[in-house]
């Protein structure tokens, strides 16, 4: 122990933790609990884990440089007239793929409207 009863906890147990949290399915709040590490503690230890910061993590666990938002795509689906919406007679659709995430929007949708989930979205990233 550190700092007024800080833990220092080893390197080992920091990469060993990080990478349990790095897999799909894990809590990482429920697994600090299981340790007896603070939560955000162990998201900021799965942070440097995946920049490398405790050695070479493992290659399904390793972030390389992501774009702020991947290619937005738009589809117009064929339905009945009167199922279609807006002043033009068309329904828009816009699916949103952001690290691992996807956003559908359907329907007349307002510009800004739009900007403010992508503005969102970005902030994320």
């Amino acid at each position: 122990m550190t700092r007024k009863g800080c833990p220092n906890h080893p390197v080992d147990f920091k990469r060993r933790l990080a990478g349990l949290a790095c897999e799909p399915g894990i809590s990482v709040a429920k697994l600090a609990l299981e340790h007896g590490v603070n939560a955000n503690l162990l998201f900021k230890w799965r942070r440097h884990y995946r920049a490398g910061k405790f050695g070479t993590p493992l290659h399904e666990h390793a972030v390389t440089e992501l774009p702020l938002l991947l290619p937005v795509l738009t589809t117009a689906p064929a339905l009945p007239q009167e199922a279609t919406s807006g002043a033009s007679g068309l329904t828009t659709e816009i699916e949103i793929v952001l690290n691992g995430a996807t956003v559908r929007v359907r329907g007349a949708v307002r510009r800004s409207t739009l900007a403010m989930v992508l503005d969102c979205l970005a902030a994320r990233a």
